[in-house]
């Protein structure tokens, strides 16, 4: 992965040289300020697997502080879909901010449902995580500060990377999670509207009422023993796809087994749109990050 090329800079400094004397009436002047700049480089459709033809991409961002000599955390976030084919990249503009910040952020896509089913998506984060530590040293990832970030049906493919069993003994762990409005205990989506059944027959491969056991093993609640990361919540409570009460369960069970939850009511919110992305909801996404990750901003 080709992160600049040899001539590119991050900014160009002033050269060695006079200013120009030129100048017009009605001309206008303003001093470049070299200390508050903040870009962010964007990296488009890096393939990080291709499983039987079926070709797997990430976004990724980069702060202009990459390659300072500072490790940096990075930040997995996974766009919800209802489990269906995402549509990535119109979600990009959001998440620069977090990357001005200067975290590294990785949007990823999995393989979808109908034709892919539970735990695929959460299987396919892994490869791009492992993609990723491939490159670490080249994107200025320090790889003990990892988060895990998703969406609706992008919030519950990030918890159960963080949870289950099989995934906690990889060598890379997930020490937070961000969980925007996503599905927690399956078998309570059952019927919470028009299509919800259908979106979860989509994700299992069967009949989600006539295999509850299966839809409580594709829930995070399930996965609460042992050593899980801290996760903050944020859902709104108008929402018609994915019931706020998914995130209230998750936050009761959590808090009950003595686990790191944080759960903010986002009132009058729905399934996602804006509130979500304010400067104050950013702030406190990046706070806990920066906390629990254990990561002091230079």
């Amino acid at each position: 992965m080709e992160l600049r090329s040899e001539n590119e800079r991050w900014s160009i400094p002033a050269p060695d040289m006079e200013a120009s004397p030129l100048t017009a009436e009605g001309m206008r002047e303003l001093e470049a300020d070299f200390s508050k700049v903040k870009i962010v480089k964007y990296i488009r459709d890096v393939e990080f697997a291709n499983i039987d033809g079926v070709s797997l991409k990430l976004q990724l961002l980069l702060p202009s502080t990459v390659g300072d000599g500072e490790k940096r955390p990075l930040v997995l976030f996974i766009r919800g879909s209802a489990w269906q084919k995402q549509s990535v990249v119109p979600g990009i503009p959001q998440l620069v901010e977090m990357a001005r910040r200067g975290f590294i952020v990785a949007s990823v896509e999995y393989r979808p449902a109908p034709g892919f089913h539970f735990p695929t998506q959460s299987d396919d984060g892994w490869l791009a995580l492992e993609f990723l530590r491939e490159h670490a040293e080249e994107l200025g990832w320090d790889t003990d500060k990892l988060a895990a970030w998703g969406s609706s049906s992008g919030a519950h493919t990030a918890l159960l990377m963080a949870m289950m069993p099989e995934y906690r003994e990889r060598s890379l762990r997930i020490g937070a999670v961000v969980d925007y409005y996503g599905p927690a205990y399956l078998p309570a989506m059952i019927d919470y509207h028009s299509t919800s059944t259908e979106h979860l027959d989509e994700l299992l491969g069967v009949p989600v009422k006539e295999h509850l056991d299966l839809a409580k093993k594709a829930s995070p609640v399930s996965y609460l023993e042992g050593e899980t990361p801290a996760v903050l919540i944020l859902h709104g409570d108008k929402d018609k796809s994915c019931s706020f009460e998914q995130s209230v369960i998750l936050y009761r069970r959590m808090r009950e087994a003595g686990k790191d939850a944080t759960m903010y009511r986002m009132h009058n919110a729905a399934h996602g749109g804006s509130p979500f992305w304010t400067p104050q909801v950013l702030d406190i996404v990046e706070a806990f990050l920066c906390e629990k990750l254990n990561w002091k901003k230079a």
